[in-house]
């Protein structure tokens, strides 16, 4: 479908700021969903619940302060525009707090170790937010066109592929013969991750920066220099009553949790039930399953793009969600340690789940704030973002919280080499089925969901009709 050229966005600018966002998967996805459990229990012998407690909280604290850091940048007006500012300032202070995470001191107790990774991990959140928040409100309005959005997304899981693939090598990196015990020779991921630390953090500055430096926004000079400051609860009242809002607030917390409640409970069963405990074949094989996942979700995102581009938005994530029910289910027949890489089957299936969240929630985020923008006569990019981010920041910490709950639960005992045989089959259940029931859920409030192409097309006719084309 022919986009016209005023509503495309720059390459140049395009390019930089969907490698801008790989600097959310490195701080958070990587971090929180797939370093975090490892390092903390398997390797510095901490208990589960504790580090899932951390986690939890950190989430709590993101929904405190994610509200608050939209409004202001919602309200700023800097020579630089609302956004921009606090990014730049973001991703400095992000990359420099990254590498004190992991070099939390044991050797003063599990008390002092608990206090101090908790108040390191409130600070890099924190900032981590100022960055967050101002780069999720500027997508919401680098363009007005409905499907110029979700290419924009496409570049951004273009990326997101890339960089996912090389973090799914990490706990490989981790855990090999260059960071192994020199007495025992086995893995030692705590010296992998405090080295690996200073490489991510380098990447956490460079990609943060990027769409601070080179992205500018939309409606900046025009309308919103001028418009009135939004109160914070004024502001909090009317995200509120976005019905549309609500809708996608649904289907991210119910995606969010079906899959990051299970995300470390699936790398104990790739370590324990199919491998062992032997985490160095683990990660090899959890490197080749990511790696299998970047190159079919690269290759299907021209397709979802081109599906997206003649049916609507909702249609494709009902598709994709149900075909990553469907492949999460083929994990019972394939979970199987005669045959350790026939897990990669299901993963491959499951990735159209993430597309699904990376490629069209977005999107539809930014569909909102013009709905939205016919109610309230101003654009609320910042406060609109923030306030479907405080949902998502409770469900990852019902998530992570229940992370370490399921370990509980299935009898994991760190301090066994192997696992008795009810704990494995505890661990394969609470694996298989988490997450139908809550895909389910998010596929219920997809049917509910009411902007329609067409119905987006008649909003954007009635803005232009007040305030002109951009």
């Amino acid at each position: 479908m022919q986009i016209p050229v005023s509503d495309r966005i720059p390459f140049r600018q395009k390019i930089a700021f969907s490698l801008g966002g790989q600097m959310d998967f490195l701080a958070t996805g990587l971090t929180l969903g797939t370093l975090w459990m490892p390092f903390f229990n398997i390797g510095l012998g901490m208990n589960p619940v504790l580090v899932g407690l951390v986690l939890m909280v950190l989430r709590i604290w993101d929904a405190l302060t994610d509200p608050l850091v939209g409004n202001l940048s919602d309200n700023a007006r800097t020579r630089w525009g609302r956004r921009r500012p606090f990014m730049f300032v973001g991703a400095i202070l992000t990359a420099c707090l990254y590498p004190l995470l992991w070099r939390v001191p044991m050797e003063y107790g599990s008390n002092v170790a608990f206090g101090l990774l908790l108040a390191i991990s409130l600070a890099f959140c924190t900032v981590f937010t100022v960055w967050s928040m101002p780069y999720y409100g500027l997508q919401m309005e680098l363009t007005p066109n409905y499907d110029e959005r979700t290419r924009l997304t496409a570049w951004m899981t273009f990326w997101g592929k890339i960089v996912g693939v090389a973090g799914g090598w990490v706990m490989a990196f981790m855990s090999c013969s260059l960071f192994a015990d020199p007495e025992t020779g086995e893995a030692d991921i705590v010296h992998g991750m405090k080295v690996s630390s200073w490489v991510i953090a380098a990447l956490i500055l460079v990609l943060g920066l990027l769409p601070a430096l080179f992205v500018k926004e939309r409606y900046y000079e025009k309308e919103t220099s001028h418009q009135p400051r939004d109160p914070f609860w004024q502001s909090i009242r009317e995200s509120f009553r976005c019905g549309p809002m609500w809708c996608l607030i649904a289907v991210a917390f119910f995606v969010v949790i079906g899959n990051m409640s299970v995300a470390s409970l699936g790398q104990y069963v790739n370590i324990y039930v199919i491998n062992n405990g032997d985490i160095a074949d683990a990660s090899i094989i959890e490197g080749w399953k990511y790696t299998a996942m970047f190159a079919v979700g690269l290759a299907t995102i021209p397709l979802w793009t081109w599906m997206s581009e003649r049916l609507d938005k909702r249609l494709v994530m009902v598709l994709l969600i149900i075909g990553g029910m469907a492949g999460h289910l083929m994990y019972y027949f394939c979970l199987r340690p005669d045959m350790p890489y026939l897990q990669i089957l299901p993963a491959v299936m499951q990735s159209g789940t993430i597309a699904a969240i990376w490629l069209f929630l977005p999107s539809m985020k930014a569909d909102v704030a013009d709905y939205d923008e016919t109610r309230t006569r101003r654009r609320r990019e910042g406060a609109l973002n923030a306030f479907f981010s405080w949902f998502i920041k409770a469900a990852l910490a019902c998530a992570t919280g229940a992370s370490g709950l399921f370990l509980e639960l299935s009898g994991f005992d760190v301090s066994l080499a192997s696992q008795p045989e009810e704990v494995l089959r505890n661990m394969v259940w609470l694996y298989l089925l988490t997450p139908i029931v809550f895909l389910g859920l998010a596929v219920l409030f997809l049917a509910v969901y009411p902007l329609s192409r067409t119905r987006m097309s008649t909003i954007r006719e009635e803005l232009e009709a007040r305030r002109g084309q951009w």
